[in-house]
Parts: C-alpha cells; sequence; structure tokens
C-alpha cells in the first residue's frame, strides 16, 4: 500500500513541474482585471494607465465622500489615505507597464475583505 502511494506521489510530482508552463501561460492570459483579496489587501490589475487608476480613485473618495488625509502621487506609484465609514482606507497604485496598474485597497489596520469589497464596487466601473 506504501508503495502505491509513493507511486502516485511521484507521478502527481512529475505531472505538476512538467505542467507549471501552462500555468503560468494561463495566469498571464487572465492578467488584466484579476482580483485577489492577500494579508489584508484586495489587490486589482487593471488595464489602465496610471493616472486613469489614480484619478479614479481619487474620484470614488469624493463621490463617498472620504476624507482624504494624505494623497501622494509620484511618476509610477502613489497612495491615498482617507477616512471612511470603517476605519483608514489605504490605496496604493502602482504601474507595472504603459497599459498595465495594480491598485490595492486596505481598510483598517489588518484588513477587511467585506469593506474593501464595497469599495471596489464604487471605483470597478471606471477601471
Amino acid at each position: 500500500m506504501k508503495i502505491k502511494k509513493l507511486i502516485a506521489s511521484c507521478i502527481a510530482g512529475l505531472v505538476i513541474a512538467t505542467h507549471t508552463g501552462c500555468l503560468v501561460v494561463a495566469a498571464v492570459g487572465l492578467g488584466a482585471g484579476a482580483v485577489k483579496f492577500y494579508n489584508g489587501d484586495l489587490e486589482v490589475t487593471s488595464a489602465k494607465t496610471f493616472d486613469e487608476v489614480f484619478a479614479a480613485v481619487e474620484q470614488s473618495c469624493k463621490e463617498l465622500d472620504f476624507e482624504i488625509q494624505k494623497n501622494e502621487k509620484k511618476a509610477f506609484s502613489g497612495m491615498i489615505t482617507a477616512r471612511s465609514d470603517f476605519g483608514n482606507v489605504t490605496f496604493k497604485v502602482k504601474s507595472k507597464s504603459t497599459q498595465l496598474t495594480t491598485l490595492s485597497i486596505r481598510v483598517g489596520v489588518f484588513g477587511d475583505r467585506e469593506a474593501s469589497d464595497l469599495i471596489y464596487a464604487k471605483i470597478k466601473p471606471k477601471l
């Protein structure tokens, strides 16, 4: 019985090792519009320019009546910290290329998935 498990594990490992290239291609194909929640941050990839995404965040903050406490914009990255009904919200915008930008939304110190999703729902039509 142990031999069968060992052989099955080796075959599974071999299949995974030889097919990782396909997974990379699939992941790249899904790039624009991908959303993930990682370590308290809701991370979004957009096929818009850095300036368009940053402007969308600023406009959404105004529409949601967030009190902007900090607004830092550099050439290829920026950060907005705002006070909301959920607590402090931090938006980080970073350019990955001319037409690919990532947006990170963090609510509070440890992150709040539900609040981040609500805020992203307001920003998403602009992206």
